[in-house]
């Protein structure tokens, strides 16, 4: 009876965990759901009510020897935890999102993405030195990685130092990766597919772009926003940055084409309308000046 006993012991226990993990999984899961409705604070209950379980789980697991389940559960119980500091950065609290980092990587000093996560809090809140640091200790130990990179960059081009900044974009673009014909990316359906391979780095071309042109490099500029907008044609900031570049070039027509295109993705950019119509004044063009300043927010015309 004493082997019976201890396989019907052993079957309950392995129940029970089960419903353990099943309870905890979909309490962090209903978190998750309440974290993209913006309900935040609640979303931080579940998160921390779903990791609360597994904690229970792992002492189950270590009261009977199970000690390989029992850290691949606390490795759970830690991602979870770890995924708060997404919620109280958009809560905008930072601190608080910073000691969630700090806590994971007393666990796991050794994981670039949360090395990167710090570095990108840190640039998030000014503190641009502190995270040029945490940032390079993240491409050390994964130089193929392009976030820490792009982030480099953008800290970089925050504190003036524009040459440097466009070094780190460019290791950025080198690095980003594959956006797979851009479908179905973040749910957009792209209607007219590109059998070209694109990276995923608009975002990037455009930020060197603004440092060409900062550095008074137009057609570097010209050149680097178009690259942004090969990869993403719907990008209005782009083609609003670009119309004003062309512009300096002396390209009126061409300039007037692209903020266009800025105006036809975002009827409602001011700053577009104005310098078109005034390159359409410049033009002799008064009557296209005046219609294109005519704009009702209220009907999108």
């Amino acid at each position: 009876m004493g082997i019976f006993k201890n396989i019907i012991g052993q079957s309950s226990f392995r129940r029970k965990l089960k419903q353990m993990e099943k309870t905890a999984e979909s309490t962090y899961g209903k978190g998750y759901v309440l974290f993209e409705l913006g309900r935040y604070e609640e979303a931080l209950e579940k998160y921390d009510e779903a990791a609360d379980i597994l904690d229970e789980m792992q002492q189950l697991l270590l009261e009977e020897g199970i000690e390989d389940e029992a850290n691949n559960v606390a490795k759970r119980a830690m991602d979870i935890r770890f995924n708060k500091c997404f919620i109280l950065f958009r809560l905008q609290r930072y601190e608080d999102t910073l000691q969630i980092i700090d806590e994971t990587l007393s666990r796991k000093p050794e994981d670039p993405k949360i090395i990167f996560s710090k570095g990108f809090v840190l640039f998030s809140i000014s503190r641009y030195e502190e995270a040029l640091h945490i940032l390079e200790r993240a491409i050390e130990m994964q130089p193929e990685f392009p976030d820490p990179w792009y982030c480099k960059a953008n800290a970089l081009y925050q504190m003036e130092l524009f040459e440097d900044a466009l070094e780190a974009y460019s290791k950025a673009i080198e690095y980003a990766g594959i956006m797979d014909f851009e479908f179905p990316r973040y749910s957009f359906l792209n209607i007219n597919p590109d059998p070209t391979i694109k990276t995923n780095a608009a975002g990037v071309w455009y930020s060197k772009a603004n440092t060409l042109s900062k550095l008074g490099r137009t057609e570097e500029a010209i050149e680097a926003y178009s690259k942004a907008l090969e990869i993403r044609k719907s990008f209005s900031d782009a083609w609003y940055c670009l119309g004003n570049c062309l512009a300096e070039a002396g390209r009126d027509e061409d300039a007037i084409t692209a903020l266009t295109n800025a105006i036809q993705i975002e009827p409602d950019l001011i700053a577009a309308r104005e310098n078109k119509a005034e390159l359409l004044l410049k033009l002799g063009r008064p009557e296209e000046a005046k219609e294109t300043l005519e704009y009702d927010p209220g009907t999108g015309n």
